[in-house]
C-alpha cells in the first residue's frame, strides 16, 4: 500500500460524514445515503440502521458491501476536476456485544450530534464494516487502488 495515498484515503474518511452504502441481495443492488463514523485506523466504518430496512436485510444475507465517500459538495462549490471519490469494499459484521454496540453509538453521536435521537433509538442496529480494499479517484483521471492494511 502506498503510504501517501493511504494518508489521503484516511483523511477523506475522517473529514467526511456521509457516504453511500451499496448492498445487494439476490443479485439486486440497493444504495443508501448514510451518516458514518470510523475507527482511528480508518479500517472500520460504523453505521446505524433499523433492523427492518432493506439494507440491513441485504447485509444479513450478503455481507459484501461497497461504500462511496466523496467531496462532491465541495467540488460543486469550486471545481469538479478537483473532486475526490473513494470507493471502499468490505464486509458487514453484526454487533452482538452490548459494550461494542454502545461504543459504536457513542462514536456516531460524537461525529453527528444532530442525529443523537436516531442513534439512541432502541430499534437501531449498529453496523460495523471492516474495510478490505479501496479505489481513490482524484479528479476525472487519477485512480489509485489498494488493499487495506489490517486485512
Amino acid at each position: 500500500m502506498d503510504d501517501d495515498i493511504w494518508k489521503k484515503v484516511k483523511a477523506l474518511i475522517r473529514e467526511q460524514g456521509a457516504c453511500v452504502l451499496a448492498t445487494a441481495s439476490e443479485n439486486i443492488p440497493h444504495c443508501s445515503l448514510m451518516a458514518y463514523a470510523s475507527d482511528s485506523s480508518c479500517e472500520e466504518i460504523y453505521l446505524m440502521t433499523l433492523s427492518d430496512t432493506r439494507k440491513y436485510k441485504n447485509m444479513s444475507e450478503n455481507p459484501a458491501v461497497s461504500i462511496l465517500i466523496d467531496t462532491r459538495q465541495a467540488a460543486v462549490e469550486s471545481d469538479h476536476k478537483n473532486a475526490m471519490a473513494l470507493t471502499v469494499s468490505g464486509r458487514f459484521y453484526r454487533i452482538t456485544q452490548g459494550a461494542e454496540r454502545e461504543a459504536i453509538r457513542k462514536q456516531l453521536i460524537q461525529k453527528h450530534p444532530e442525529l443523537k435521537d436516531f442513534f439512541e433509538d432502541p430499534g437501531g442496529e449498529p453496523v460495523k464494516i471492516i474495510l478490505e480494499s479501496y479505489t481513490l479517484l482524484e479528479g476525472p483521471t487519477k485512480a489509485y487502488h489498494g488493499d487495506i492494511a489490517g486485512v
